[in-house]
């Protein structure tokens, strides 16, 4: 029952999940845990579409049905929207999705981190210029670590607006910052070198917004702080 619940609520979180992912949730290898949840009518198996060979795309992913949400939802203190028909999901995303919910799970089966909120959890507490992060990791001590899974890479205003979005989410210039840390995770030696270059202190972006015809065009320049380095973590995969 406490490997169900966890299951359950993680999907719930999350939206979906891979049977990868919940037997690392799990603590188990290969224990069948989503073929039972799936027999138990509490989970829906969807095959992956795609037909890439990717080390992290999942072939099959599972979300609730109106039972498993339930199972989900009963004893929670704060519900959210939860759809439970497969077909919502966006299988563009499963790749990255999975990397994020894979990397949360081992840290938390290991108790590197003690909680996680997923972007949609944090959905309607950003700030001006702060993006949601992919995910956002707890530690044990408090820390609260922004992390951002970039498999395709940002130019030009994607990349700048990027940049600027988290060195606010990090600055405790005004007070408390957002977040304590931000890691960014690829699996791209390309994309490791361009955003390491893209956030060493000093380094410049601009600043951005639209001008009267609606066109977007850079209004200011700004420079990487000092501080970018001691916050900001990398992670090739």
């Amino acid at each position: 029952m406490e490997r169900t619940q966890k299951a359950v609520e993680w999907i719930y979180r999350w939206g979906w999940a891979s049977p990868t992912t919940l037997e690392i949730l799990a603590g188990t290898q290969r224990s069948g845990l989503a073929l039972r949840l799936v027999k138990n009518n509490l989970l829906v198996s969807t095959k992956t579409l795609s037909r890439r060979t990717e080390k992290f795309l999942p072939g099959t992913f599972l979300t609730l049905t109106p039972t498993g949400r339930h199972l989900a939802e009963v004893n929670r203190e704060s519900q959210m929207p939860y759809e439970c028909r497969p077909e919502r999901i966006n299988q563009n995303h499963l790749l990255h999705d999975e990397m994020a919910q894979r990397a949360t799970a081992e840290r938390l089966a290991s108790g590197t981190i003690k909680d996680y909120l997923t972007e949609k959890e944090m959905q309607g507490r950003s700030m001006n210029c702060i993006k949601n992060p992919d995910v956002a990791w707890i530690y044990p001590d408090g820390q609260k670590v922004s992390v951002e899974i970039e498999l395709s890479p940002k130019w030009e205003r994607d990349l700048h607006t990027f940049v600027h979005s988290t060195l606010v989410s990090l600055s405790k210039k005004d007070g408390i910052a957002r977040f304590d840390r931000m890691v960014l995770v690829t699996d791209s030696p390309a994309i490791f070198k361009r955003y390491q270059a893209a956030f060493l202190p000093g380094a410049s972006y601009a600043l951005w917004k639209k001008n009267d015809k609606g066109r977007w065009v850079a209004f200011q320049e700004a420079t990487v702080p000092s501080w970018s380095t001691e916050r900001i973590m990398w992670k090739m995969i």
